[in-house]
């Protein structure tokens, strides 16, 4: 009975990522700042949906808009923020559109808790984002 108890368990942590990939190493709830790929992650350490999966980006500076998808878009995440992010510390609301993925939520405040160079990390309700910068 305890078998079958993990294996379903088991099967609905693969099943709720809805197809996205698993992380190699998990990070606490806030702290974002250990990955360094442009993308979004679930900060449990099991779903992400990053750039270097060789998916199509679109950035649009004016709009604050940033927009990662797979080639037939049946795989994607929107993300527009409400200013753009520029210090540490900063609260930001985003709102998200998406398919294919399920570690999201339509909005929420995220906290700029990293800025490097030409990327910003961000992270709320137990979801990471690395965008390039604005």
């Amino acid at each position: 009975m305890k078998v079958i108890y993990v294996v379903l368990v088991c099967l609905l942590a693969f099943t709720s990522c809805a197809e996205t990939e698993y992380a190699e190493n998990g990070v606490d709830k806030k702290n974002i700042t250990g990955y360094t790929e442009v993308g979004f992650y679930s900060l449990d350490g099991i779903c992400t949906f990053t750039e270097q999966e060789q998916l199509q980006a679109a950035i649009n500076p004016k709009r604050l808009t940033y927009r990662l998808q797979n080639s037939d878009q049946s795989k994607y995440i929107h993300v527009k923020f409400d200013g753009k992010p520029t210090a540490v510390g900063q609260k930001i609301k985003a709102e998200f559109s998406f398919q294919g993925v399920s570690f999201l939520k339509e909005g929420m405040e995220m906290e700029v808790v990293r800025i490097d160079g030409d990327k910003v990390w961000l992270s709320g309700d137990n979801v990471g984002v690395i965008v390039p910068a604005f």
